[in-house]
């Protein structure tokens, strides 16, 4: 008997490594591809990059893949509708896997879920809170610097079985804001960009 639970806990405690390997293999693929998305749009990765520290509500992300307002790129780097990626099936299975996955903030932001810097491949990250009714006029008050642009992000989900990733990015500066959903696949070992998704009746 005392042979019985202990192979039974040598399994269990094996299991659940083996989960959390998983799980931390998953959540790195996850991140490496934002980073590749973040290595097309900031070259320098010395340079300062202001990251709202909230994450995005990944609602936001389920909801504007939902509109099926999605571009292609072509060859040619140009960009035109495509209704094919939107499957209903797919889409129903995301939304039941990562609905709700945090507490609302203001806006799109979410409450208590954050990024850090080791999030980031970028060496001089800076974490601002956009989750304020006043938003980017705080930090722009903060940094006395009006070309600031600070740069927001959901985390990055799985879509049609871990073929395709999916994150919100949302940009704001004094001009305004803009927010996309980013849609990437791999392709030789890099992620790279094949969707891009926006809500035009958005509020920010």
């Amino acid at each position: 008997m005392k042979n019985y639970f202990f192979y039974t806990a040598i399994i269990l405690f094996c299991l659940t490594n083996f989960s959390n390997v998983l799980f931390a293999q998953s959540t790195n693929e996850k991140y490496k591809a934002l980073n590749d998305y973040l290595g097309t749009i900031i070259k320098d990765t010395t340079q300062i990059l202001y990251v709202a520290k909230e994450k995005i509500n990944s609602n936001e992300t389920l909801n504007i893949f939902g509109l099926n307002e999605i571009l292609i790129v072509d060859s040619q780097g140009n960009w035109k509708s495509d209704t094919r990626l939107y499957k209903k099936k797919d889409f129903e299975k995301m939304k039941k896997e990562y609905k709700n996955r945090c507490l609302p903030g203001n806006r799109i932001w979410c409450n208590e879920d954050f990024w850090s810097k080791d999030n980031f491949i970028n060496k001089k990250v800076v974490l601002e809170s956009m989750n304020t009714n006043k938003g980017i006029e705080l930090i722009i008050e903060k940094y006395n610097k009006f070309d600031i642009k600070v740069y927001g992000f959901s985390e990055p989900i799985y879509y049609q079985n871990k073929k395709h990733i999916v994150f919100t990015m949302h940009t704001s500066h004094m001009a305004g804001a803009t927010t996309l959903i980013i849609i990437m696949q791999k392709v030789k070992g890099k992620w790279i960009v094949t969707h891009i998704g926006s809500n035009p009746n958005i509020i920010n």
